[in-house]
């Protein structure tokens, strides 16, 4: 990935020396709770946590910059019980990164970690909302509204969605602002499960508030998330409702 990396910035122009790395703590909270009724149980709840911190460097290049965000160390609350299969995930996240070509304020291609590990992925939601993609030329009081349709095929699962963020522009200057949305989506996803095959469809709503210069990096930012899901098992006649909240901020460290 570091080849391709470097290839694109010869591509893209010359890479100018980076900006002072600049230090992040995101924590994510999540609750899932699992209505089990149509199987003759009951409901089941589950909450998960996780701390991280990571280093952010960007530098210059033509058209653009080069964001290079390192894992520096994950920790779990106390209270949180990791699931069996996360016990080793702590210790694999450390020295994870994300590399990005920054446009506008907005990663192209997206911000993908150089190694799988699930407590990445959850700190995935912070490091995504460093670079929101928002109007580089905002300004106190503009409302706008985005729409952002995501379709991708992973491992024979199928997922598709659209999200609907409706953004005002509240406080600050050009320098640093606060950017605050409502969200509202929709979420299909298909696929095989050790019962056979699973269908989800699931209602999102949202609030995100985030405030730093347009083009980012945020400094400091709160996306709270509510998925309601119905879950449909090949052979089951009826569905299993679920409901899902994540909250996820993040602050620069002085």
């Amino acid at each position: 990935m570091l080849v391709g990396f470097l290839a694109l910035a010869t591509l893209t122009g010359t890479v100018t020396g980076p900006t002072a790395p600049q230090r992040y703590r995101i924590e994510v909270k999540a609750q899932q709770e699992v209505d089990m009724s149509a199987m003759g149980g009951g409901k089941q709840t589950s909450d998960l946590a996780v701390i991280g911190f990571v280093t952010v460097t960007m530098s210059d290049t033509t058209g653009g910059q080069l964001a290079h965000i390192v894992v520096d160390s994950v920790a779990i609350p106390a209270g949180i019980e990791l699931p069996p299969q996360l016990g080793d995930a702590a210790g694999g996240a450390k020295g994870v990164f994300f590399h990005g070509v920054i446009i506008n304020g907005k990663a192209k291609d997206g911000l993908k970690p150089s190694a799988q590990n699930p407590l990445v992925a959850l700190l995935a939601g912070g490091v995504e909302n460093l670079f929101p993609g928002l109007r580089p030329a905002a300004k106190v009081g503009d409302t706008w509204s985005d729409t952002v349709k995501t379709d991708k095929s992973t491992d024979g699962v199928k997922q598709n969605s659209t999200t609907l963020l409706n953004w005002t522009v509240s406080t600050g200057t050009m320098a640093s602002m606060t950017f605050d949305a409502t969200t509202t989506g929709t979420m299909m996803s298909e696929g095989p499960s050790p019962n056979g095959k699973q269908t989800i469809n699931a209602k999102i709503s949202g609030t995100r508030s985030l405030t730093g210069p347009a083009i980012g990096p945020m400094t400091k930012g709160t996306i709270k998330a509510m998925q309601d899901l119905l879950v449909s098992i090949e052979g089951m006649a009826d569905s299993i409702p679920v409901s899902a909240t994540t909250e996820v901020t993040f602050t620069i460290i002085p």
